[in-house]
């Protein structure tokens, strides 16, 4: 088993590289190799300051990456040739830096495309020209499959859209054809196709994780991405937030980036190499946005002001990952933290965070 490293004399830890390490699912990735006992590489260029303003700066998490775990994080930017030589000389790697926001990406196309594509490659032919046998884990996105999502028959209730009677949620047959994506959609497909065709080429043992909505504590959200700590933020502050599109009945499936982390472990330990799984909250872990008002009211004790706005380009009414595939590859992952316990650690850190 990768995970259960024998400590005889003469052994060494397993190198791990995770990219975007100071970002939400870069930083659990870190945490967890380090608490195994990996070596850990840790590279970000600390670009999501750039791209979404001071809210969305990481520094701080690689600070307390450092405080907490003594994990370096180096500054490296994806795009470079150096990233290919940390890549080559990985047992594992996990490929989450990226430009994460679809809205964003209508305004960026051409940096959005150089940051998903180009970064992506050079992690796939470091570990192609590695003699480590690295496994790579390439954090995709279900904007993969644009609006075709948006086909699936729905019924409208009190506070939420769901799927029709018998649609158990979105699986990785979904088609990615034939509808808008936003660039970012597109990068990120065109990433997570080299991943798969890397496996099939190269013999590169690459898993493809499509996330849903991943969040938790240590999330730089901006209205932009990772919408669940923006809507504590906002309502902490008292503001009134923007709702865009569906009245705020869109269902989303959301999942905490540590149990996404330990669904990783299971890939890495027993790695099927190309296989796509979509990954997120599941049906138990669906909710509407007005739902998660009163969720963040109850916690909070603060009423959600709120305002409505049109459609963003590339919104998904509903969307719930159908996690069968993975589940039935790797039946002893589940996931462990519900809605409740991701709003109230979300507002923990955000409380602790605002008056420390």
């Amino acid at each position: 088993m990768l995970f259960a490293p024998q400590f005889d004399e003469g052994w060494s830890p397993l190198k791990a590289l995770v990219t975007g390490a100071a970002g939400l699912v870069g930083y659990y990735a870190c945490e967890n190799f380090s608490e195994l006992g990996f070596k850990v590489q840790a590279v970000d260029n600390f670009m999501r300051r750039k791209l979404f303003g001071p809210m969305g700066d990481t520094r701080s998490n690689a600070r307390a990456l450092w405080n907490k775990h003594h994990v370096r994080v180096k500054e490296v930017d994806v795009r470079s040739r150096d990233l290919r030589k940390l890549a080559k000389s990985s047992d594992v790697i996990i490929h989450a830096a990226s430009q994460p926001s679809h809205p964003r990406s209508i305004e960026i196309p051409e940096l959005d495309e150089s940051i998903n594509i180009d970064g992506t490659l050079n992690v796939l032919e470091g570990a192609r020209h590695s003699s480590k046998d690295a496994v790579v884990i390439f954090c995709s996105t279900n904007k993969v499959y644009g609006e075709n999502v948006n086909k699936l028959p729905a019924v409208e209730l009190e506070k939420r859209y769901d799927y029709a009677e018998g649609v158990l949620g979105v699986d990785e047959n979904m088609s990615v054809d034939q509808t808008l994506h936003t660039p970012f959609g597109v990068s990120k497909l065109a990433a997570d196709l080299y991943c798969q065709e890397y496996a099939r080429l190269y013999r590169v043992k690459t898993g493809i994780f499509r996330l849903s909505c991943i969040t938790g504590p240590c999330a730089k959200a901006v209205e932009v991405q990772n919408w669940e700590p923006y809507f504590v933020w906002k309502n902490l502050r008292a503001e009134t937030l923007n709702v865009f599109g569906y009245g705020g009945k869109q269902v989303r499936d959301i999942m905490d980036a540590r149990d996404l982390v330990k669904a990783f472990d299971e890939f890495l330990a027993s790695p099927r190499a190309g296989e796509v799984y979509n990954m997120g909250g599941g049906r138990e872990n669906s909710i509407s946005l007005l739902e998660s008002f009163d969720v963040i009211e109850s916690i909070t004790g603060r009423k959600m002001l709120y305002e409505l706005r049109p459609k963003r380009e590339g919104d998904h009414m509903i969307y719930i990952s159908n996690l069968g595939k993975f589940k039935d590859h790797y039946p002893t992952w589940s996931i462990k933290y519900n809605i409740n316990r991701i709003f109230t650690d979300i507002y923990e850190e955000i409380r602790s965070f605002r008056t420390s």
